[in-house]
């Protein structure tokens, strides 16, 4: 397992409950965006087939571990890592962290979809190399 991406997380009002807790929902959105923003940073033509609603990855599987709170206007990470690469989805798994320390770990499975015939299709060889050499150091 390599991390292929990092990105800081601001907690917002918009995220959490009256009492300033982080919703459980507020995390597959962080992972989310971690997602949005390693594919728009990393894969500009994966952009472009998905504005043109042709291929795209779906999120298929989740499984989420929540260790600890965070709370509003905490500054998270979020680190993302390939776990795999298989013929149709690549498994990722999403640690979240606050001051150094293991808040959440989400495990998801995506899916690449053929959005014409809505249903998976063969991942492009060329993206799965390019997702197999990806690492941050």
């Amino acid at each position: 397992m390599r991390k292929i991406f990092s990105k800081e997380i601001d907690v917002y009002y918009e995220d959490t409950d009256s009492s300033g807790f982080v919703y459980h929902s507020s995390y597959l959105k962080f992972a989310e965006r971690a997602r949005s923003d390693l594919v728009k940073s990393k894969f500009p033509e994966i952009v472009d087939l998905m504005k043109k609603n042709s291929f795209f990855f779906v999120l298929k599987q989740v499984n989420i571990d929540f260790l600890l709170p965070c709370y509003l206007y905490d500054k998270l990470r979020v680190d993302t890592f390939l776990r795999s690469c298989k013929l149709v989805s690549l498994d990722m798994r999403h640690s979240i962290f606050r001051d150094k320390k293991l808040v959440c770990e989400i495990d998801a499975k995506l899916v690449w979809l053929n959005g014409q015939k809505k249903k998976p299709s063969r991942v492009p060889d060329n993206i799965i190399a390019r997702f197999k050499s990806l690492e941050v150091v």
